[in-house]
């Protein structure tokens, strides 16, 4: 498998994606991963580029707007990243699309499955990527999910960190309030690692009441209330991104979720607001990101995706804008981990994102794919065989 990666920071869409589709070119790229900040939106111009640079209609792409975007050698708050990747046809690419994401998020999800099934000729993929429009419950996307037995990795599109629009691509068509799904098929290797690691707070609480994504009462007591009693604090506008509420299932200790808090989205009775919902009669706990544990994660990520049984050629990294947030610059860890662990080169984009989509691991390998907030993705990719990293 060949594969090869681009940046620019070029703010002339159509300029930009010829710059891209020329970099990629050489590679001839079966599909395309594309992600850029929120200031290419509004046309099809980056995509149109993309594919005249590439003097070619062939290749699948897929991709999002983000809260900034990854590169192999940088993370930037402007610009557009792009992944080409070329199997020799040993693996089938299909693309998926389904809109109406917020007013039916499961049906979508269903929906853009079978778009990709349908062109898989009725079979599964073995491996799921997806982007959604923010603006819906991801925990009914989480829902759909759960009967899919490949894994799916992938997150929800960004602007910014400004919450108000946000768009996706699948070939040259660039949509909102959607779902795109890439179905991918055949013969390579992969490997999905998954860094939520943060500080549990106080004791845990029953959630008494919550509807979407907005969690009234935990213990008897209003949402707010509860974090107060367990941090000795109330939830601040500065605390977006930093406190997150871990799901706890005792019947899969293993499959731990977690849910960040919006203040903007909670409200003056005392109710929360949450990127994604959870479901009452569910055990939560409050927990805390600390900036010297995220980073320590992702280098224990990078350097343990040395030792994977295949040979990767390339990497995507979905990772939320929370972290971003409070990283600030040192969000670039998050790809210079990766860069320090195969110092010959690994082509690689991603983009920060508004909820993350992934399966942890477990004794049988991988859980049920599962949707996260302050979580790092990162899926490595490449040919079957040994290692040479």
């Amino acid at each position: 498998m060949q594969a090869s990666s681009a940046y620019t920071s070029n703010s002339d869409p159509y300029r930009a994606g010829i710059e891209l589709g020329t970099v990629l070119k050489a590679t001839a790229p079966e599909v395309i991963w594309l992600f850029c900040t929120i200031h290419y939106g509004g046309s099809s111009e980056l995509m149109e580029g993309l594919y005249d640079g590439l003097g070619s209609d062939t290749a699948v792409l897929i991709g999002n707007s983000g809260d900034g975007v990854y590169a192999t050698d940088r993370a930037s708050n402007l610009g557009v990243a792009a992944l080409g990747l070329n199997s020799g046809g040993k693996v089938r690419w299909a693309a998926g699309l389904a809109e109406g994401a917020t007013a039916d998020p499961e049906g979508a999800t269903r929906r853009a499955l079978a778009a990709v099934q349908a062109a898989l000729g009725g079979e599964q993929p073995d491996l799921l990527f997806l982007s959604s429009d923010f603006s819906t419950d991801a925990s009914l996307i989480e829902r759909a999910l759960h009967d899919i037995d490949a894994p799916a990795i992938g997150g929800f599109a960004a602007d910014d960190n400004l919450m108000q629009s946000c768009f996706l691509f699948v070939g040259r068509k660039l949509v909102r309030d959607a779902i795109v799904m890439l179905g991918v098929k055949g013969d390579f290797g992969f490997d999905i690692r998954i860094g939520n690691s943060l500080t549990p707070i106080g004791q845990p609480g029953l959630v008494d009441d919550a509807e979407g994504t907005q969690v009234r009462s935990i213990d008897g007591l209003s949402a707010m209330a509860f974090i107060e009693r367990e941090t000795g604090k109330p939830v601040l506008q500065s605390d977006r991104g930093i406190m997150s509420l871990t799901v706890i299932d005792p019947a899969r200790l293993a499959q731990r979720r977690l849910r960040s808090i919006v203040p903007d989205f909670s409200t003056n009775a005392g109710h929360l607001g949450l990127y994604g919902g959870i479901e009452t009669g569910k055990q939560v706990q409050v927990c805390l990101a600390r900036p010297d544990e995220l980073i320590r994660e992702v280098y224990d990520i990078a350097e343990a995706s040395r030792r994977v049984d295949f040979t990767p050629c390339a990497a995507l990294i979905v990772s939320c804008s929370g972290r971003k947030q409070l990283l600030g610059n040192q969000i670039e860890h998050e790809v210079k981990a990766l860069s320090q662990a195969f110092p010959h080169g690994l082509p690689m984009a991603g983009f920060p994102s508004f909820g993350e989509i992934g399966p942890l691991r477990d004794e049988h390998g991988y859980t049920r794919n599962l949707f996260h907030n302050m979580t790092y993705v990162l899926l490595l990719i490449g040919d079957r065989g040994a290692a040479t990293a």
